[in-house]
């Protein structure tokens, strides 16, 4: 009991020490130096950028679960992105706590044929449970925009130059909607990309990559694989020839220096 105390005590002290740490909080001192744009926005910036938020001059937010807010350098949007400007089905699966969801309907075809070879990867308590954590809970229908008409429409003028997704299988629609974006300003994205196709019709990283050279981007880390069955990998982009310093600051955030 008193070894839980001490932790708990421990993560309380490190969590209010990282309220007061200035580079937790964006574009402390105005030293921020990156826009960065974060579709999946789930709790505030995601690590590695959490304790680097000092570089961030503006950020970007898309949840279609929060509200809508806007200040000096922060922009909400309660909206989800895709190609184009229509409205989707919406599936909300079981998933960990009812937290699932996706554009995706889940390839229970895919998983139900392979599963003898597929619960062989991964944690294993992951394995037993997909099933259930892939029951469907609802179906609502999403408006969605293309990430390109908002930045020209309504951000005009403020530069962006970094691009998170973690959008359960969606990234490869997101970024085709976003193909202005990733042609000029964008030097940098951090996707979470699968290997399996464990929701239908959806792009994996192989195809994903091969559509981001086009742009000049270049995979320069590809993160160990999580998720179900080893789906999924986090995949760190840089664009070849982009603007050096601020490439330079997304290295050293990503201890690639």
């Amino acid at each position: 009991m008193l070894n839980k105390i001490t932790r708990f005590a421990e993560r309380r002290i490190e969590y209010f020490r990282s309220i007061l740490s200035l580079n937790y909080q964006i574009n402390s001192g105005n030293s921020g130096a990156l826009g960065f744009i974060d579709v999946g926005s789930v709790g505030g910036l995601p690590p590695p950028w959490r304790e680097n938020a000092n570089f961030v001059k503006f950020l970007l937010n898309f949840e279609p679960n929060d509200k809508p807010t806007r200040s000096a350098n922060i922009f909400t949007y309660n909206t989800a992105l895709w190609e184009s400007d229509k409205t989707l089905p919406f599936y909300v699966y079981k998933g960990l706590n009812n937290t699932g969801s996706s554009l995706f309907k889940q390839n229970m075809d895919y998983v139900k044929k392979n599963f003898q070879s597929l619960r062989l990867r991964g944690p294993k308590e992951l394995a037993e449970t997909w099933f259930d954590r892939s029951s469907l809970v609802a179906t609502a229908e999403l408006k969605c925009r293309a990430l390109d008409g908002i930045l020209t429409e309504e951000l005009k003028g403020i530069k962006f130059h970094f691009l998170k997704i973690d959008a359960q299988g969606a990234e490869f629609n997101i970024l085709k909607g976003a193909q202005a974006f990733l042609s000029g300003s964008c030097i940098g994205l951090h996707l979470e990309l699968f290997t399996l196709p464990l929701y239908h019709e959806i792009v994996l990283l192989d195809e994903v990559e091969k559509y981001l050279s086009v742009f000049g981007f270049e995979l320069v880390k590809k993160f160990p694989p999580h998720g179900s069955f080893n789906s999924q990998h986090d995949c760190l982009f840089l664009k070849s020839g982009g603007d050096l310093e601020r490439l330079s600051i997304i290295r050293r955030v990503y201890g690639l220096l």
